[in-house]
């Protein structure tokens, strides 16, 4: 909002000279100011422990310690009746000893089986070493040694028939320039034609013997050399097959004894996990269920005597030394939480003890809200004490307890209640008793608040009285304060060339009553059809303690099913506004 607006307001109030009857005032004060955020959660232990039945089947409890009792890491617990593991363990015993000498029998057959076939295979491949030396010396000594002598006649040839060819090129040119006579130029195509038959000769000879004779004579000793190899094959598969059943046998007989062997170890671990140990220092707690047995004798669950199934918590065995707060925060806070924030703790089993925690983890993922308010998003905080073992140790888990987060701690701050101050639009107002016995409205500038006080950082001095709920005793200059605003607004907007009508929302933008910094004030009167009639009196008798607003304690039954989605700003408190449109939004 701009000075000159102010300033044009301000000339339209006066102080007042007449003293309400009904004014309650409160000094403004310098002192120690805290921002804190006020949950409530269930103590616990950072670190429990839980002793299950691991126990097959079912079994049944001899021996536990007594709940309640002191007990230090790898003390017994607890002992399960053993003996049925114990008949089972000596037949498994009986059973490795049996497996243990058919894998001795089988091992030597394989052993057996292993030499025959080397002396089978050896003999076999023998026979075809030397049948694939004979293949060798006709393919790489041979065969070789003839295609070279060819090929050494096709070469000479070749040279032969490309100087017949010079030759006769020469004689030919000669010819054409009268040089040479034509029975010369004939001579000498003979030549060359001669020379081309030679040639042919010796590449029909190249082709015979890669054509006829080769394939004829390697196919020859491949036939001997392949017979040769399918019958070292047949020795190598009968051989195989002879190891194969060997082996097969012997490794049935391995598994075998690993499973004896497995059968019997697990029945001597299930045995040793008849007794149970502390893993850990602590004390006992019965893992009970509330509800007793299932016949619905009221029995506990852990008793000795009593039959456990496996994987059935027994026992628990919180460390008392380490405890912790697990609490939820809704997500209009959780932006003030940091990890290491001190944390100031009260138990509710132990009145007038005051203990200490630090904010030890914040879930990144928000919670949904339970039945039927599944719309609230809250994250899950943990707060780890930090006070001494011996303090700590007076706890228990499961406790109700109440936390206050410091999220801000400053000394010397000038602050007044927060029923004091009022929001219109952009600026708060606050009414202060003048040295002329006198009320006068004056412009403040605020800082932080809590759950209690303002920070004021200007506008007031220490020492100031001021008019607590100001909004109740002085509704109608209030009122009417908007209005001007409102008008004044719409005039600037005018003069601009903008919509008038944009004033009045700016307004009711910048300055929402359900979202005002003090709280407090009487609901503006609205249609018949709320909440007993007349709104302003229903609230008014709701709000018991006259802070202007409604605790979750202060409401009625009919709305606390409904409070968490009716508290639309999740401050913990409801006020006109928040009020007037639950009451709006309510299926006639």
């Amino acid at each position: 909002m701009s000075r000159s607006v102010t300033k044009w307001i301000s000339s339209w109030f006066s102080s007042s000279k007449k003293l309400p009857s009904n004014l309650i005032m409160k000094q403004a004060n310098k002192g120690r100011f805290r921002i804190t955020i006020n949950e409530r959660g269930f103590l616990d232990s950072q670190n429990n422990a839980t002793l299950t039945c691991e126990v097959p089947g079912s079994t049944t409890i001899i021996s536990i310690v007594p709940e309640g009792a002191a007990v230090k890491k790898g003390d017994i617990v607890c002992e399960l009746d053993s003996s049925s593991l114990e008949e089972k363990a000596r037949q498994a015993e009986i059973d490795v000893t049996k497996a243990e000498a058919s894998f001795s029998a089988a091992r030597e057959n394989l052993e057996i089986q292993k030499t025959q076939n080397a002396s089978d295979i050896a003999f076999a491949q023998l026979s075809l070493e030397l049948a694939e030396l004979d293949y060798n010396k006709f393919m790489e000594g041979e065969l070789p040694q003839q295609r070279d002598q060819i090929l050494g006649q096709i070469r000479l040839k070749q040279e032969e028939l490309a100087r017949k060819e010079e030759a006769y090129a020469f004689t030919k040119r000669m010819a054409k320039k009268g040089y040479r006579s034509p029975s010369e130029l004939e001579a000498q195509r003979i030549a060359m034609t001669q020379a081309e038959i030679q040639l042919r000769v010796e590449e029909e000879n190249m082709r015979v013997l890669d054509k006829f004779t080769a394939p004829r004579t390697i196919r020859e000793l491949e036939a001997n050399a392949k017979e040769l190899v399918r019958e070292l094959d047949r020795v190598e598969r009968q051989s195989a097959a002879a190891l194969a059943k060997a082996n097969a046998e012997f490794e049935s007989s391995k598994l075998t004894l690993e499973v004896e062997k497995q059968k019997y170890n697990d029945w001597l671990k299930h045995i040793q996990l008849c007794t149970l140990r502390a893993p850990q220092d602590g004390q006992i707690v019965y893992a009970n269920s509330s509800s007793g047995r299932r016949g619905g004798s009221g029995e506990p669950d852990i008793i000795e005597g009593a039959t456990v199934r496996e994987r059935q918590a027994i026992v628990k065995i919180p460390d008392l030394s380490k405890m912790k707060i697990d609490a939820r925060i809704h997500e209009s806070m959780i932006s003030q939480l940091d990890l290491g924030q001190p944390v100031i703790i009260r138990a509710d089993a132990q009145p007038g003890e005051v203990y200490h925690g630090v904010v030890a983890m914040i879930s990144s993922v928000p919670l949904s809200g339970s039945f039927p308010n599944y719309d609230i998003k809250e994250y899950q905080v943990a707060i780890n004490l930090t006070d001494p073992p011996e303090r700590v140790r007076m706890l228990r888990p499961g406790l109700s307890a109440e936390f206050e987060v410091v999220v801000e701690d400053r000394e010397d701050v000038l602050q007044v209640p927060v029923q004091a101050v009022v929001q219109v639009g952009k600026d708060y107002y606050m009414w202060v008793m003048t040295s002329q016995k006198s009320i006068q409205r004056r412009q403040v500038k605020v800082g932080k608040s809590n759950q209690t006080d303002i920070e004021i950082l200007d506008g007031v001095k220490p020492g100031d009285s001021v008019v607590m709920s100001p909004r109740t005793i002085f509704s109608d200059d209030i009122t009417k304060l908007e209005e001007l605003l409102t008008a004044k607004l719409a005039a600037e907007k005018l003069a601009a060339g903008e919509d008038a009508a944009e004033a009045a929302e700016d307004l009711q933008e910048e300055s929402p009553r359900a979202r005002k910094p003090d709280g407090e004030g009487k609901p503006q009167a609205r249609k018949p059809g709320g909440p007993g009639g007349d709104p302003a009196a229903f609230f008014s008798r709701l709000d018991k303690d006259g802070d202007g607003l409604i605790s979750k304690e202060e409401a009625p039954a009919q709305l606390q099913g409904a409070f968490s989605s009716a508290d639309t700003d999740g401050d913990g408190s409801l006020s006109p506004a928040e009020l007037k449109a639950h009451a709006a939004n309510r299926p006639q």
